[in-house]
């Protein structure tokens, strides 16, 4: 899992996901949410509404699972994930920001509607919303129930989602807030030939055993293909220190630096060996 950045424009961000069309979705939202506390009347999402945002958020985690980092063409065709379950957190079914790109072992296989928070957490809030009950309280509460991805200093900020993210303290991270790096290492094996995800700091442990429940990040395809990544980013690295031929050495050079960029496969685990080989 690597970092990534959400480009925030109006020439990738559709329409429908930010300004009156957002706040139109907020209002479609709240008054299932005010009939099903009144008559219990399930919330029914539009899986479409979703969809226009597969394109972008594809390329912004460079074709890769957003959590596995695999390549989805290869593991499984990719959906547009919602991070935070919309059957828990229903006011973001339709929030942008609540999108990345995930494949549908990850998403589907493990994910699915689990969301575990570290002991203690307060999950999400958005107390406003949770018992709604007049049209005048909808209106107000409409385009405040969470970011608009463009004006992200309006109604209820960027900020303010990211600060909220951050007190929830979610056991399963978002590459869109959380910097993977901090909290995930790796440990390669010759013998089984895999690599597998560890903590860096066992305080992070139950960080990378919530990845390991409801990512499949350490499942035994992952293991494996990383570890023939690793092996030939470790015969890049090794061969560098020893080579002569100047030629030779700046090739050498640029596959290491392809390996490390974000598009190439498993790019935070290579950016990890590269700091011990």
């Amino acid at each position: 899992m690597i970092s990534l950045e959400r480009l925030r424009t109006a020439s990738v961000i559709h329409a429908k996901y930010r300004g009156a069309d957002k706040i139109e979705r907020d209002i479609e939202l709240m008054l299932a949410r005010r009939s099903f506390l009144n008559d219990n009347t399930p919330i029914l999402f539009n899986s479409a509404f979703w969809k226009t945002a597969k394109k972008q958020l594809k390329k912004e985690s460079f074709g890769k699972c957003a959590y596995c980092e695999a390549n989805t063409d290869v593991v499984a065709h990719g959906d547009v994930e919602h991070y935070r379950p919309k059957s828990t957190y229903w006011w973001l079914a339709y929030t942008y920001d609540n999108y990345l790109f995930a494949c549908q072992i990850c998403n589907q296989t493990y994910k699915s509607d689990n969301f575990p928070l570290r002991q203690g957490a307060i999950p999400y809030p958005c107390p406003s919303v949770i018992n709604i009950s007049t049209d005048p309280e909808i209106n107000l509460l409409a385009g405040n129930i969470s970011p608009d991805p463009i004006e992200v200093g309006l109604n209820y900020t960027l900020q303010t989602y990211i600060d909220e993210h951050l007190r929830e303290q979610a056991l399963l991270l978002n590459p869109y807030f959380d910097n993977p790096e901090v909290y995930f290492a790796y440990e390669a094996d010759d013998v089984t030939q895999e690599v597998k995800i560890i903590p860096t700091q066992k305080r992070y442990a139950e960080y990378v055993e919530a990845a390991e429940d409801f990512y499949g990040i350490n499942r035994i395809e992952l293991k494996s293909l990383r570890y023939s990544v690793y092996k030939n980013f470790r015969t890049f690295k090794l061969s560098y220190r020893v080579l002569t031929d100047a030629v030779v050495k700046r090739e050498v050079q640029k596959q290491i630096e392809d390996m490390l960029s974000s598009k190439y496969l498993f790019a935070g685990m290579n950016r990890y060996f590269d700091t011990l080989l």
